[in-house]
């Protein structure tokens, strides 16, 4: 298996085109297909607009569901809670001119304070993170109030969880050094890397195709012989999304421990992108969480559902990626959040570094898109699980049409299924026609590294919008697949 990451449709200008030229790093990374897909449901937006009766007045028009449907981007249907809206609401209208003159100014380059103090605290009863009161920057050596005075994590927000895995690879990764990542792979971990250390950067290892785990036994390989040969370069970093995207598979705890333990044994970052968090179905990190919170004393819910936490990790050679994207429906506001161990010298130099990154890319998180984040954190964990759960009926319409595949993967975490096409199929074409003929969007698995796959969304549309899709995806993988 090549263990580089492969470019489905990167487009370039011949050497002599021009005087004027782009980047080569640029050029050579993978082109969006999120927006390849949406070009493509534009192109044919017109067949489906109006649908004619064979006689061909333009003037009837079929009464048939003629919508068009991206299961293409991981987004969810719902909205964000109404403490969103309100606490923006409450900001615009504030009526004290200092703090209405604050809020059009920058914010502090690593968050709010207010902020990053709710961060901390859902963190630590969330997520099993340790976390201080204060942030790194702000620490007295000689007054640790950290409960855990062994382990200190702080949190620097980010412009959501691309811009938190752009600011490791700035951080982390050093030219010549290299990041694993495992295929399939989330597509814009891979441009971030090809973007900025290139494509001989990344070092792409294998999953299981019937679990969808990262393989540990390559992995134990690659680090064991990392300080060893001279002659490839050297392992600094390795990635892991879960719950997965694109595999929709949650990773049990004990396997990302081993991955943890491994790379701290050969003192290599691991960057647990944990954007999928709320979406662990099968429970495979799960807790149960206390039945109130420290401060105020009241329960996320007022039924007898326990509240379930996220279980993540808090070794010294670990960054948590974070992201208010799905869960709470902010794609559209750009926040993350990026969790470091600070305990140690390097931690705090990782800290200090990141900042310096943070300041030059963002320079800081929208103030007001910050204030709405610190509105969603008040709805509590409970109300993203409860809409979470909703999406039972639609994964299993999902499962359900894609069912005809010789194999399927996911359904147990985030919100994807991925499924192989039969050999020899282009999942590029397959995408374009399932578009044409079906009004249904995909993302094609070269994107992920896996030709001859395609990924699915079940989060993206109401239950009944996505039983028509659905429908359509099903027949569409009948005709395309079988009857050709």
């Amino acid at each position: 298996m090549s263990t580089t990451a492969t470019t489905a449709t990167s487009t370039q200008l011949p050497a002599a085109a021009s005087l004027l030229s782009t980047s080569t790093r640029v050029q050579e990374t993978l082109d969006p297909c999120v927006v390849l897909m949406k070009e493509l449901l534009a192109k044919y937006q017109h067949k489906w607009n109006k649908k004619t009766h064979e006689n061909g007045n333009e003037n009837e028009v079929d009464n048939t569901n003629h919508k068009m449907y991206s299961l293409a981007q991981g987004i969810v249907h719902w909205s964000p809670p109404p403490s969103v809206s309100q606490a923006m609401i409450s900001a615009i209208q504030q009526q004290d001119q200092q703090e209405q003159e604050l809020l059009h100014q920058y914010a502090p380059d690593e968050g709010l304070p207010d902020l990053i103090e709710a961060l901390k605290k859902k963190f630590k009863r969330e997520n099993n993170l340790p976390c201080s009161n204060n942030n790194q920057s702000d620490h007295d050596d000689d007054d640790d109030d950290n409960d855990d005075a062994s382990t200190r994590i702080d949190v620097i927000v980010t412009s959501g969880a691309n811009q938190a895995y752009m600011n490791c690879i700035c951080t982390l990764l050093s030219e010549g050094e290299q990041c694993i990542v495992f295929r399939p792979y989330y597509f814009n971990h891979v441009m971030a890397v090809q973007m900025t250390r290139g494509n001989e950067a990344l070092r792409v290892g294998p999953m299981d195709n019937d679990n969808g785990y990262p393989c540990l036994d390559w992995l134990k390989e690659q680090l064991e012989n990392n300080n060893n040969d001279n002659k490839t370069k050297k392992i600094k970093m390795v990635t892991i999304v879960n719950p997965g995207n694109p595999t929709g598979v949650s990773i049990p705890t004990e396997i990302l421990r081993e991955i943890v333990n491994l790379c701290k044994l050969h003192s290599v970052w691991v960057v647990m992108d944990c954007t999928y968090e709320h979406f662990d179905h099968n429970g495979s990190n799960s807790f149960i969480m206390d039945g109130a919170d420290d401060d105020d004393g009241k329960s996320d819910n007022d039924n007898d559902i326990p509240t379930l936490g996220f279980h993540c990790f808090d070794d010294e050679n670990v960054v948590n990626i974070f992201s208010f994207s799905k869960g709470y429906a902010m794609a559209g506001y750009r926040v993350g959040a990026i969790t470091i161990n600070t305990t140690t010298e390097q931690g705090q130099d990782a800290y200090r570094q990141m900042v310096k990154v943070q300041d030059t890319i963002p320079i800081c998180a929208s103030r007001i898109s910050q204030i709405a984040a610190l509105g969603a954190l008040s709805a509590g964990r409970q109300w993203v699980l409860d809409k979470v759960r909703s999406l039972d009926g639609s994964r299993e319409l999902i499962l359900d049409a894609m069912s005809s595949l010789e194999c399927c993967m996911g359904g147990t975490g985030a919100m994807y299924i991925m499924g192989k096409l039969p050999d020899g199929m282009d999942d590029l074409v397959f995408a374009e026609r399932l578009i044409e003929k079906y009004g249904v969007a995909v993302i094609p698995g070269n994107f992920c590294g896996l030709p001859g796959w395609i990924r699915v969304c079940y989060s993206n549309l109401p239950f009944e919008d996505c039983k028509v899709a659905a429908s359509r995806l099903k027949s569409g993988i009948l005709d395309l697949c079988f009857s050709e």
